[in-house]
């Protein structure tokens, strides 16, 4: 941990401030080796493993970061208990979609399904796609194929190895950067913010 400490107050403060004053806090929570633990640990008594709780994690401090700045917490909750609710959540809603994929009879015309809403069903509109892909185009190469392959579901080492990097921690430390840099992109656009929250 950093020799840096917060209060909810002063953690919910220095996000909303942005900036570098935003990354310190947003790392220090990164690095709550404690916290992480405790997510992964449900992750792996839930049909999940190291690699599946430490993505959700790093997944639930991006909705984290995201919630604070739009004033969806109310600071009810502590921080980082809200921040465990959240990686829950996502972890289930996680297993909800792979249990409705696995129920789909492989035989049956992908037509014939019901156009679930679901965000990949948002993610295929071509207003959305357009933004997506304009906003991936200001992070660079790498990024782009990062967070797209993410976004489709790809395993840390299915990118590892479509885009020859060394191992899935060096992919998972690459999509993490990622992300700190699409949100910092966000923050200095925040015109892009309410068209793109439904599909990031």
């Amino acid at each position: 941990m950093n020799a840096i400490t917060y209060t909810n107050e002063s953690l919910v403060a220095a996000i909303k401030k942005g900036g570098t004053v935003r990354q310190t806090a947003i790392r220090w929570l990164y690095d709550d080796k404690e916290l992480q633990q405790r997510v992964v640990s449900f992750v792996k008594n839930n049909r999940g493993n190291q690699e599946d709780g430490t993505d959700m994690f790093h997944e639930g401090i991006i909705v984290l970061d995201r919630n604070i700045r739009e004033d969806k917490f109310r600071g009810e909750a502590p921080v980082k208990g809200y921040l465990y609710s959240i990686c829950r959540f996502l972890w289930m809603n996680q297993m909800r979609k792979q249990e409705r994929v696995s129920l789909v009879d492989p035989i049956k015309p992908a037509q014939e399904e019901p156009d679930l809403e679901t965000p990949e069903v948002s993610f295929r509109t071509e207003e959305r796609k357009n933004l997506l892909s304009h906003l991936l185009d200001q992070l660079g190469e790498q990024c782009r194929k990062v967070l797209e392959m993410w976004k489709l579901s790809y395993s840390m080492a299915e990118i590892a190895e479509t885009l020859q990097l060394s191992n899935e921690a060096n992919a998972r430390k690459i999509k993490y950067r990622c992300h700190l840099a699409l949100m910092e992109f966000l923050e200095k656009n925040p015109g892009m913010v309410k068209q793109l929250k439904d599909v990031l």
